[in-house]
């Protein structure tokens, strides 16, 4: 199976950014220009003081991974897309019958920030995006200052 870049990425609405915007506002701030969304809910943006990111919607990490956007673009046609895009992952997902419809990524069942969040075709699922970006920026900045190795119980109500 070839994957296409449609496959390995989510085109998320104007509500659904936004809500991205409002939930992950404590981990990002408020300057910023999305540039893209990957199949498994994560951003890259480009930052308003230069520079472009990558926001980790499973584990809060922010990288920055280019210089600019043209450096950005080089890098996505290197060896290192396969880590920001999971392309195997992505494939293995589709080719157990968990695909998306329009505006939709994959979100986990159990976050990897957890000992027991795994990467996997079992530990995760398509969602609309905006349900996965303001889930686990809510979850996650909860989390923000809990210790690794904390035992936590989470109840989440929609």
């Amino acid at each position: 199976m070839s994957l296409s870049w449609n496959d390995l990425t989510c085109t998320p609405d104007k509500a659904a950014i936004d809500a991205l915007a409002e939930a992950w506002r404590w981990r990002i701030g408020d300057a910023f220009t999305p540039l893209v969304f990957t199949a498994l809910g994560d951003m890259f943006y480009e930052a308003d003081e230069g520079g472009v990111y990558w926001l980790n919607t499973g584990t809060a990490e922010v990288e920055r991974v280019a210089d600019d956007i043209d450096d950005f673009n080089a890098r996505l046609r290197e060896d290192v897309a396969e880590d920001w895009l999971l392309p195997p992952l992505v494939e293995a997902l589709i080719d157990a019958g968990k695909t998306r419809a329009d505006g939709e990524c994959y979100t986990y069942v159990t976050l990897p920030i957890f000992a027991e969040g795994e990467y996997s075709v079992e530990n995760l699922h398509a969602v609309p995006a905006r349900e996965h970006f303001e889930l686990t920026g809510s979850i996650l900045h909860q989390l923000q200052d809990v210790p690794d190795g904390t035992t936590v119980n989470i109840d989440v109500t929609h």
